[in-house]
């Protein structure tokens, strides 16, 4: 493991400040796009925020995204944000990008096998001309020891912000 200046470890410590007006139903009030009945296309259209999160969305992994969004400088609101669970048969992620309205995409975890050499490489690529993140770990199954990838995906997302 290469070595990390604890002055970057920290660079944006911030991060961790949730203000304590944010109440539990605030923070509960993000909504998730249900894909059992609908079509693909039907669920494209209905993304209508400008972040998306796409991946298998756990309630503990929805928890702390709720907290990071609800966290300076990023502050994200319900209807700021909402969490796609991608099936099997999507398109190219190219596609998927073209066909739907968001503006920033956040890729966590595991994802569609059709996507697998078209995603970023936890890097943030601009992809018909949207904002996309990949991440290939859940964060709520990231360790305290691994705290350089928890500090690679805050600053990752306060970069997307800008």
């Amino acid at each position: 493991m290469e070595g990390v200046s604890l002055a970057d470890l920290y660079k944006f410590d911030e991060i961790y400040w949730v203000p304590q007006d944010k109440t539990e139903s605030q923070l509960a009030e993000t909504p998730a796009i249900e894909v059992a009945s609908d079509t693909i296309a039907e669920v494209k259209s209905k993304i209508s925020t400008p972040w998306v999160v796409v991946g298998q969305i756990a309630d503990a992994e929805l928890s702390r995204l709720k907290l990071i969004f609800s966290a300076p400088p990023l502050v994200l609101g319900p209807t700021d944000w909402s969490v796609y669970t991608p099936s099997e048969e999507e398109p190219s992620l190219s596609e998927f990008l073209k066909d739907t309205s968001a503006q920033r995409y956040i890729f966590i975890g595991q994802q569609p096998a059709a996507w697998q050499g078209e995603l970023p490489t936890t890097e943030i690529e601009k992809v018909e001309s949207k904002i996309v993140y990949f991440f290939p770990r859940y964060i709520s199954s990231l360790t305290d020891a691994e705290k350089t990838l928890k500090m690679a995906f805050w600053n990752a997302l306060k970069e997307m912000k800008a």
